[in-house]
């Protein structure tokens, strides 16, 4: 039986609109100062050299974390670094925003959007979690060594930690530490959203 536990968001000081995260880019320019042709980069990451290909003309507008984590590992980055050059010039001692946040990552498999608080490449992560009806996303997505945080905004969620079900009812929170097994769940018939603080980034290098 499952058991019962008893929110600003920034832009840059600068305007920066909210944008969908397009690090296409910066990873050619590393693959090229690598010397790396696409098919051998494709081939390290485990990925299609079409996929690549598609990713660094930017085709595809969102790239799954899966992805720009092999990437990265491949070259040699975190997956932070793909976004330093996009952000360069950003004031990271403070942030201010509205509810449409920084970037966007979108799972459309996972049934999951999230609406990034603070810049890719900040140590620690502050985001807005949106789960349609009966999705789940697992540890592996959102992985981190360190702490975590998830309070629910809109709707009922459940947390699987360590084989062991919560409910984290409308305004309840949780804490719990992100290198145990977890995922959340949405088992409602509509769509539930969470605020989640993950320090490090589940995105920082070595957070996994």
């Amino acid at each position: 039986m499952a058991k019962k536990i008893q929110s600003k968001t920034p832009h840059p000081a600068r305007v920066h609109a909210t944008s969908v995260i397009n690090p296409g880019d910066v990873i050619r320019r590393r693959r090229l100062a690598l010397e790396l042709r696409e098919i051998d980069l494709a081939k390290a990451a485990g990925i299609q050299p079409g996929t690549l290909d598609a990713i660094e003309k930017g085709r595809v507008k969102n790239p799954s974390v899966s992805f720009l984590c092999s990437i990265a590992q491949a070259l040699g980055i975190s997956v932070a670094s793909l976004f330093s050059e996009i952000e360069e010039g950003r004031d990271h001692r403070i942030f201010t925003g509205n509810q449409k946040g920084v970037h966007v990552l979108e799972f459309p498999k996972n049934g999951a959007r999230i609406i990034c608080y603070t810049p890719i490449e900040a140590g620690y992560f502050v985001g807005k979690v949106l789960l349609r009806p009966g999705a789940k996303i697992e540890r592996k997505l959102l992985a981190t060594k360190g702490h975590c945080f998830a309070q629910s905004i809109i709707g009922k969620l459940i947390l699987e930690f360590d084989k062991k079900e919560y409910v984290v009812k409308e305004g309840d929170y949780v804490c719990f530490e992100g290198q145990f097994p977890y995922s959340f769940n949405n088992s409602q018939m509509k769509e539930t959203s969470f605020l989640l603080i993950t320090i490090p980034s589940f995105l920082a290098a070595g957070s996994r």
